[in-house]
């Protein structure tokens, strides 16, 4: 599952528009629908103001190879 996908199915259990998520967030409506949409490439600045309003966060895992 992407971050979009997440983000929408996060906002839509708490019950909060598009426009409310941005508004909440200080992120442009066309942003936040981008986002969702899965289009755009937004900054981890970005995704961090959005999933703070919808109560998530975000774990970096690196990948280690063995060769």
């Amino acid at each position: 599952m992407d971050i979009g996908s997440v983000i929408k199915e996060r906002r839509a259990l708490l019950g909060i528009s598009q426009q409310d998520l941005a508004d909440y967030s200080g992120i442009g409506i066309s942003t936040v629908k981008d986002i969702e949409r899965g289009v755009g490439n937004p900054s981890l600045q970005t995704i961090t103001k959005i999933l703070d309003v919808v109560g998530l966060e975000m774990v970096l895992q690196i990948k280690q190879t063995v060769k």
